[in-house]
């Protein structure tokens, strides 16, 4: 298997010293071989796990085997997750990284959904596309150790994308990013320019949420209150903030740069699968 290469183009280098505990990441990678688990097996991509639970190796391969069974469950989102495959919902250009961290450490990521047109993308291509960037921002030592801030701007949400909303999606939305299956965090969960349809699908999915995720959700009508959580240094121009103007050009380059690292992540995947299906099979 070809050794996992990110092509990094917008993150500032880590340069500080994120450290972690050497042994339990050694006990991690020997209890996974001991159970026979084919796996993805850099260093970044176990540590994910092994910070989401606080290193408590069992936990952490409770969690590993949850990231990967969720994805044989609701496989028709991550066949063929790659780039090239998305193209036409990449340049929606709803979702940007924003390149500088705010004072806590924290990475800032932005979905305008309002860009979104629903002639050229649909929901699933949508969500596949969201899970690109997720899968991509999870292999940073910051991202693990001080989770990221989520900002979704309503404004332009409407009808034609509510209708899209179907349970069936709802269910592996949350199954899939907000239950204990994924290692990436949210240290805040924004809502801004809120809308009377917007309030709807809040309805539909904040009943859905932990008591913990809950606290950390914030609406705002407009801008709000927001700069109160998140510098105005690290937010463009849209937001009252100091950097330019929202534009996902980079962002979606450094993920369409980077076919290979999800093509080997897809590989990982089914390696997974045919070894639970070896299993199942006996």
């Amino acid at each position: 298997m070809n050794k996992i290469i990110l092509k990094n183009s917008i993150f500032p280098e880590e340069t500080e010293l994120f450290s972690w505990d050497e042994n339990a990441l050694e006990t991690f990678k020997n209890l996974i071989n001991e159970e026979g688990i084919k796996c993805r097996m850099d260093d970044i991509f176990l540590l994910g796990f092994l910070r989401a639970k606080s290193f408590e190796v069992e936990k952490s391969l409770d969690m590993l085997k949850s990231y990967y069974d969720i994805r044989i469950q609701y496989f028709q989102y991550f066949k063929d997750l790659l780039p090239s495959k998305v193209e036409h919902a990449l340049s929606l250009n709803c979702v940007q990284f924003l390149p500088r961290p705010d004072k806590k450490g924290r990475y800032i990521f932005i979905n305008r959904i309002g860009n979104w047109k629903t002639s050229i993308a649909n929901a699933i291509d949508l969500f596949r596309t969201l899970m690109l960037y997720f899968d991509f921002q999870v292999n940073f030592h910051r991202t693990q150790v001080n989770e990221i801030v989520y900002i979704t701007d309503a404004a332009g949400y409407c009808t034609s994308h509510f209708l899209q909303l179907t349970p069936k999606l709802v269910n592996a939305t949350m199954n899939i990013l907000f239950k204990d299956s994924y290692q990436i965090h949210y240290s805040e969960l924004h809502v801004v320019n809120m809308n009377f349809i917007m309030k709807a699908v809040v309805n539909i999915f904040k009943p859905l949420l932990s008591q913990e995720l809950k606290k950390k959700l914030h609406f705002h009508s407009g801008l709000g209150n927001l700069h109160e959580f998140v510098s105005p240094e690290c937010l463009p121009l849209e937001y009252g903030g100091n950097l330019p103007s929202f534009d996902p050009t980079e962002t979606n380059k450094m993920i369409k740069d980077n076919e290979e690292f999800f093509r080997i992540n897809e590989e990982y995947l089914m390696m997974y699968k045919e070894e639970i299906d070896k299993k199942s099979s006996r």
